[in-house]
């Protein structure tokens, strides 16, 4: 699991990309904006080509489903990209190297529980979230350790945001 993560957002104390290095071993985690940033990765997803996929929910993303046949043998290195939406989009269009892979997106039917960061746009998980669903998607793992892990997150960042009355 590869994470292009925007290096504002490494800052940021509420970044769930945090929590996931802590909860899984395979996982590799690059600060970065520009294509210069990630030479190194583009360079060695090129020498070493095992079938890779971009989750983001761009225009032409396939929605990835729990049912979908060969999921698993079409993946196995997938791309996160860690930032806000607006800092997400600007990664995928100043790294045209990214277009080289299949694109995903999480279903619709699936909704994000990172309540202390909010979205208005359709497809708004945290990180943690997307990489959770994934893994369930593809590997068929149970996503309920990761989700556990970001809801006591959650729950502790709660204490501090003014109350909603």
């Amino acid at each position: 699991m590869i994470i292009l993560q925007h290096p504002k957002e490494s800052l940021h104390a509420k970044n769930t990309v945090r929590l996931l290095s802590l909860a899984l071993a395979n996982i590799t985690v690059l600060k970065g904006k520009k294509a210069g940033d990630f030479i190194e990765l583009e360079q060695f997803l090129a020498a070493d080509p095992k079938p890779t996929a971009v989750f983001y929910p761009a225009e032409q993303s396939t929605e990835l489903s729990l049912e979908a046949e060969n999921t698993s043998a079409r993946i196995k290195r997938a791309i996160f990209i860690d930032a806000s939406w607006k800092q997400a989009y600007g990664i995928w269009q100043n790294n045209a190297w990214l277009n080289r892979y299949p694109f995903y997106k999480l279903p619709l039917h699936q909704s994000g529980q990172y309540t202390i960061r909010s979205s208005d746009l359709e497809y708004s998980f945290s990180t943690l979230e997307a990489v959770a669903y994934t893994l369930e998607s593809v590997e068929q793992l149970d996503p309920a350790p990761l989700l556990s892990l970001l809801n006591t997150f959650t729950s502790q960042w709660q204490r501090f945001l003014p109350r909603r009355d």
